[in-house]
């Protein structure tokens, strides 16, 4: 039986809930192990007791819970999805800090922790011009110097710091409050697919699990474990935002806000923060300096051949490695297809694309390496 089917039978446990599983792949990380131990070392582990045994001991001989777990299993296998447990060495080593980890994370995408500096930007699904402008250019800012930027694809500032970081050529991070095989919300298309050709969307919750309103303030909390700090732009009074800003500082992460016009309802949020001690943040310079991080001018890498003009460097991080039809590339980057048609047939004339036969584009071979 695999190791991670084990462990998704034990989710399967009543009553017994992440933190409790992950009390149990602590003590026991083999599982194996962890399958065959008895009710009183089972009741011994800190937080369990008699009950607590009784359920994980009940849930092994439960066909039900094997049946879902290998659903569950075949649902991810089938989406090309990857199954990080906590007693994984290749589990985020942020998140695996925090107080109540995911016990089991579903990755779609190929980004592994590779120790960059993890950026999470949050606000509001409801930005002005101004909220979407900055959100955008913190996560190209943050991009080109290194970092990973992580958010959660809502609409608004969440998506605006994914597209600023796909722009830069860099690499972003989605946490969804749904299964990590669909996208939501569904025009998002694009940008789910840039994610998972050159991130990841990554979810605690099963694949086919669709978003429920409950789900994410629970996966806020990710968001803010995969980071160093968590930057807040554009946010209301109310705003589930400040959920995450709640989780950031229980798991002694750093918060910054970013001032707004003194007019605007979605200043109240970050300057309500900036008084209670956030500290006020311009650029992402400022940011990785605050959090002791790489600085943006150390290590730059310029993520496209020289000469290119600004829409045609943005058009062409957009694509990473992936192959685009025109109309999927202007639904990712938020253009006409007229403007992007144009920028592509430039990008073929300078070498940077090619129109493959099917009348798709791709990068070329010269710009990948440029860029690598």
């Amino acid at each position: 039986m695999e190791e991670a089917l084990r462990w998704l039978i034990y989710t399967r446990a009543r009553g017994v809930g992440r933190v409790r599983l992950g009390h149990l792949m602590e003590a026991f990380p083999n599982a194996d192990e962890a399958w065959r131990i008895g009710p009183g070392e089972l009741a011994a582990i800190p937080g369990f007791g008699p009950a607590v045994a009784e359920a994980f001991l009940a849930v092994r001989r439960d066909p039900d819970a094997r049946r879902e777990a290998e659903r569950d299993l075949e649902r991810a296998r089938v989406a090309g999805l990857r199954l990080l447990l906590l007693t994984d060495p290749a589990y985020p080593a942020q998140l695996k800090r925090i107080p109540d980890p995911p016990p089991i994370l579903y990755q779609a995408g190929p980004w592994e922790d590779d120790h960059r500096p993890m950026v999470g930007i949050v606000g509001t699904r409801k930005p002005t011009p101004y909220g979407l402008a900055t959100a955008e250019r913190f996560g190209r800012e943050l991009a080109e110097a290194g970092a990973v930027v992580v958010s959660g694809m809502a609409r608004g500032i969440d998506a605006a710091a994914h597209k600023g970081a796909l722009s830069a050529g860099g690499t972003s991070i989605a946490v969804l409050g749904g299964g990590a095989d669909l996208c939501y919300p569904r025009e998002s298309m694009g940008l789910y697919r840039a994610m998972k050709e050159r991130g990841a969307i990554l979810s605690e919750q099963p694949p086919g699990t669709e978003p429920r309103r409950e789900n994410f303030p629970e996966r806020n909390r990710i968001i803010s474990g995969l980071s160093h700090g968590i930057v807040v732009v554009e946010a209301g009074e109310k705003s589930g935002t400040l959920i995450t800003v709640t989780h950031a500082l229980s798991q002694g992460r750093e918060v910054f806000a970013v001032p707004g016009p003194v007019t605007s309802p979605m200043s109240v949020g970050p300057h309500r923060l900036i008084r209670e001690g956030a500290c006020l943040v311009e650029n992402a310079r400022q940011v990785l300096e605050e959090l002791g991080l790489l600085a943006p001018s150390e290590g730059r890498i310029e993520r496209s051949p020289i000469g290119l003009s600004h829409e045609e460097q943005r058009l062409l991080g957009w694509m990473g490695t992936a192959v685009w039809r025109a109309g999927d590339l202007a639904t990712a980057c938020g253009l006409s297809i007229p403007e992007v048609q144009a920028t592509l047939t430039m990008l073929e004339i300078r070498g940077a694309v090619r129109r493959l036969p099917d009348g798709q584009y791709s990068r070329s071979a010269s710009a990948n390496e440029v860029s690598s």
